[in-house]
């Protein structure tokens, strides 16, 4: 029943991603140049040219439509995924009782209510790495956002070349098709250095929306400590998904992704819910009780927990200001993510032997 509010309420909301990709859609159909100016109110369109032709077709319906259709495909993407987690991990399928949490949490239910891309990027990379894929939805996902890009890494990590080189000619093919369409927007983003700007994406790098690494470093005043922490936890992370199996490693690379990005969204860590049923299967299923801690963390990030610290721009200051507890709060998914990179270094050979 809860499910079903929060369906009818996304549906209702202005649903502003959804907004973004329709006006950048609607200036690639009139001839226009996509990176020039705002397209919406005054947010810009971010993402590759690639990712505009694919949008297009949202250009087409009545917006409430195109919310519908939002809404409808994020929900059976959130079903997709779930279901092929637990086909991941082996375990009996539970996909009602996960879905239902996972839309409490701040970033599912985020990524719905705005109408965000990230559940299918998330489908994207989980589908072929768990699955039968062979780079392809990895590399059109990168091609949609940057991000993925880092299972790049992963692959020629875990040794599967093939893989990886297939994902790099499918991104690649992704770049090139937007140059044979939209050559001056992809010139512009790609030459000009604005797949590198965050400042387009939010203007304050500092902002306690910015739930990346660098978010962190940067209101802590070391930004110059970012280079080498983001390579340190490329270089741990990798380590541990080679001991782990394909579900957690591959949840793990795009755990590590949303955390080294420039800038990160709450909705940006839809990896929490291949996450949970990784928790979910390691305690109730394995009896591994030390997995209760990411499962703890998992329950707080909820919207209203997280609004403690980082309220949204219209909602008034944050409750928590300073001290332990809003560092907790304010930085909940890095601390989530720290939780599950440490638990996967001291326990991923065990597990993988058991598998």
């Amino acid at each position: 029943m809860f499910a079903v509010l929060v369906l009818v309420l996304a549906v209702r909301a202005e649903a502003v991603d959804l907004a973004v990709y329709r006006a950048g859609a609607e200036v690639v159909l009139s001839g226009g140049r996509l990176y020039a100016a705002p397209v919406w109110r005054d947010l810009a369109f971010t993402y590759p040219p690639f990712a505009a032709l694919v949008f297009t077709p949202l250009a087409l319906v009545p917006p409430l439509t195109a919310k519908v259709f939002a809404v409808v495909g994020n929900s059976a993407l959130l079903v997709f995924i779930v279901r092929r987690s637990w086909r991941a991990a082996g375990g009996r399928p539970v996909v009602a009782a996960v879905v239902g949490f996972v839309l409490l949490t701040e970033s599912v239910h985020a990524s719905i209510y705005v109408g965000q891309v990230n559940l299918l990027l998330v489908a994207l990379v989980l589908g072929d790495l768990t699955g039968r894929g062979r780079g392809i939805g990895v590399g059109i996902a990168a091609g949609l956002k940057l991000t993925p890009l880092l299972f790049v890494v992963y692959l020629v990590a875990v040794r599967r070349f093939r893989d990886a080189a297939v994902t790099v000619a499918v991104a690649a093919a992704t770049v090139a098709l937007g140059f044979a369409v939209l050559p001056a927007d992809s010139a512009a983003y790609w030459l000009d250095g604005m797949f590198a700007d965050p400042a387009r994406i939010y203007a304050d790098l500092t902002s306690s929306h910015n739930q990346s690494l660098r978010g962190l470093l940067l209101r802590a005043d070391l930004p110059a400590l970012w280079p080498w922490t983001a390579a340190l936890v490329c270089l741990l992370t990798l380590v541990a998904a080679c001991r782990c199996d394909r579900l957690l490693a591959t949840t793990l690379v795009g755990l590590c992704a949303a955390a080294i990005s420039p800038w990160s969204w709450g909705h940006h860590w839809v990896w929490i819910v291949p996450l949970t049923v990784v928790v979910a299967d390691r305690v109730f299923r394995r009896r591994h009780w030390v997995w209760l801690a990411p499962g703890v963390l998992l329950v707080a990030t909820s919207p209203w927990v997280l609004a403690l610290a980082d309220p949204p721009d219209a909602a008034g200051p944050a409750v928590l200001t300073s001290g332990p507890l809003w560092f907790l709060v304010g930085n909940l998914y890095l601390v989530l993510f720290a939780t599950v990179l440490g638990l996967a270094l001291w326990t991923g050979r065990s597990v993988r032997g058991e598998r």
